[in-house]
């Protein structure tokens, strides 16, 4: 009888492994650009993806009203984290919510979506969740900063099945402005200059008109 190999696919993924600890907001948050945008921004802000909610703690203290939204069982991972987050009024939420906000946040989380047909989904409900004059701020991995996962991880979807079952893929500028834009931002911001087409974190400041 012929022996089957099982194949990986997204079902091997699990994206609760993907969650690890920072003591330090994401880098796109210090950018001159954002800095500069927040000044003016909206106080609501949606994050998706939180994770230990080092960003949503970070815009908290400055004064912004964070809700996320997270796969479930991450609040278990970090509790002391989401304790203080949601004793400060921050929200936490498992599904996308029906209200509008100011501007998004998505930092490492677009590219841990194996599915590619779900990643797009992601990003169209963020840009639904928007009001009229949102934004979404985007950090994803570039593909220098992928180095190990081509390495070691198992071809799966567009990108790698890694060993501790996270999903991985990279983007380059190109790559990611064709990706926004099919998901109806068509007013992208890239925080690099022109000639950098790969750099290792990409950063944008995604609108819609």
């Amino acid at each position: 009888m012929e022996r089957h190999e099982h194949l990986p696919n997204c079902k091997d993924v699990i994206p609760i492994n993907a969650a690890r600890m920072f003591k330090s907001p994401a880098p796109v948050l210090s950018t001159p650009a954002v800095s500069v945008l927040l000044e003016s921004a909206g106080r609501s802000i949606l994050e998706i993806g939180a994770g230990c909610l080092r960003n949503a703690l970070h815009l908290q203290r400055r004064g912004f009203k964070v809700t996320v939204l997270e796969i479930k069982g991450i609040d278990d991972r970090f509790p002391v984290q989401y304790d203080l987050f949601k004793r400060l009024g921050g929200k936490v939420l498992f599904e996308m919510p029906e209200k509008r906000f100011d501007w998004a946040l998505s930092t490492f989380v677009v590219e841990t979506i194996c599915s590619i047909q779900a990643r797009k989904q992601v990003v169209e409900r963020i840009r639904h969740s928007l009001n009229e004059s949102g934004f979404c701020v985007f950090s994803v991995r570039g593909p220098s900063d992928l180095v190990t996962a081509r390495a070691k991880g198992v071809p799966v979807s567009d990108g790698y099945l890694t060993p501790g079952r996270t999903f991985a893929r990279s983007y380059s500028r190109d790559q990611f402005a064709k990706f926004l834009t099919t998901c109806g931002f068509d007013d992208l911001q890239f925080l690099h200059r022109k000639t950098v087409k790969a750099p290792e974190l990409l950063h944008v400041i995604a609108k819609f008109h």
